[in-house]
């Protein structure tokens, strides 16, 4: 529009100060002044025919010089308005902040990298997040800045309550659905609203060794897991199995079950109303081995690298026995006491350094002390690939004879490569 206005007047001051200066004096000067004059009232206008009127000229001159003054600001005020900008203000860092978005979930670090994919959930302060160009990866929860999910999330409290909402964490303010509330009261994020499945995760461990020539021999063994998990409870679900058989006698063949089931009372403690163990080993001499008790646990350190826990309680166990001397008993059951500690820290972002330990006191007859050890470093591969080391130590303190007399060893140790799968 200025541009406009700028040509416009330029353009009058030229008709304006050629027809009324340089063509005064021209013989047509009467009829310029005619054309000029018509605009005005006929009574008032300055006309003079004499081509040597002077007071007429004057004021055509001053006319042109206004003119002139308003050509030349209004052309110098588009021109410096008009001029392409020379540099370009970066940016910083500090300015970067998530877009509104319906499609992406968006996460930004304490470092102020900004990621857009896809929020998975939150278990024990490490966020999984699904970027859309790296992939799965996992964060810890204090080196998140602000975080934005598209859709509807659902977040676990440490009052063990549940809400489902849009959730938006950003300059250290926590919103879901609008409403505020306090970041570090959040124990758990799932993606999606509240589901069963979300509630589970797997994991199985396949290691096998296969053997040919002048001894032929077949090693496999299994290590699984299986776990649910609220904000409100947890059911864990551990098997262990081995199997050796060489020209066609076995060797090794023993199975490990156990389960239970918590209720979390606070973030640390939680009730434990039963937890169960199945074993057997032929080997040691038993058919199978029954515990079932109940008790307390109390979790000593989570984070975002580490988790321990400890628990413990009375349980009943009944052993049956594959063979016995004549004249012994064929089974025992006895009160015994259960205490166990899982350890599970982060070594490096692709490597994890898992132990449980167990032990149980129960009478001689059902093998007094006994323990059963497991040391796991698992090596990430892939998203869902992993490479799993394990060490796995069994004690039984007082083993029953079998039918021949022979006294089971006190000890077993193995040592497992695994290829691990997540489900």
């Amino acid at each position: 529009m200025k541009h406009f206005v700028g040509r416009y007047v330029r353009h009058c001051f030229y008709n304006y100060f050629f027809h009324h200066h340089f063509h005064h004096n021209s013989q047509n000067n009467s009829y310029h002044n005619f054309q000029n004059c018509s605009h005005h009232n006929s009574q008032n206008c300055s006309y003079n025919s004499s081509p040597n009127s002077s007071p007429s000229s004057s004021p055509n001159i001053s006319m042109a010089m206004i003119f002139a003054s308003l050509s030349l600001l209004f052309s110098s005020s588009i021109y410096s308005e008009t001029l392409p900008a020379t540099t370009t203000e970066a940016l910083s860092p500090e300015q970067l902040f998530m877009p509104q978005d319906t499609k992406y979930d968006w996460l930004q670090l304490t470092s102020l990298e900004l990621l857009k994919g896809e929020i998975k959930s939150l278990y024990d302060d490490k966020l999984e997040f699904d970027s859309d160009e790296l992939d799965t990866i996992y964060i810890d929860w204090e080196d998140v800045k602000a975080l934005q999910s598209a859709g509807i999330v659902s977040i676990g409290f440490i009052d063990l309550s549940t809400k489902t909402g849009r959730l938006i964490v950003q300059d250290g303010n926590s919103y879901l659905d609008g409403e505020a509330f306090d970041k570090s009261q959040i124990l758990t994020i799932i993606a999606g609203a509240q589901s069963e499945a979300n509630y589970w995760s797997s994991k199985i461990s396949l290691g096998a060794n296969l053997r040919s020539g002048n001894t032929k021999q077949i090693d496999y063994n299994a290590i699984a897991k299986t776990v649910r998990r609220t904000t409100e409870s947890r059911f864990n679900l551990d098997y262990i199995g081995n199997y050796s058989k060489s020209d066609s006698e076995e060797k090794i063949n023993n199975n490990r079950i156990n389960t239970n089931f918590d209720w979390f009372l606070s973030k640390q403690f939680y009730l434990r109303p039963v937890f169960a163990e199945i074993y057997t080993d032929k080997f040691l001499n038993i058919d199978y081995k029954l515990t079932l008790g109940s008790g307390l646990g109390y979790t000593i350190i989570d984070n975002a690298k580490t988790e321990w826990n400890i628990s413990g309680g009375p349980a009943y166990t009944y052993t049956k026995f594959d063979t016995v001397e004549a004249g012994e008993d064929e089974d025992s059951s006895s009160a015994t006491v259960v205490i166990e500690t899982v350890y599970d820290t982060e070594i490096t972002s692709d490597i994890d350094f898992i132990t449980s330990y167990r032990v149980q006191y129960g009478d001689d007859n059902s093998g007094g002390y006994t323990h059963h050890a497991l040391a796991t470093i698992e090596i990430e591969l892939t998203d869902i690939f992993d490479l799993d080391l394990s060490f796995i130590w069994d004690h039984i303190n007082k083993p029953q004879a079998d039918s021949d007399g022979e006294i089971p060893k006190q000890d077993d140790y193995q040592f497992v490569v695994g290829f691990g799968i997540d489900i």
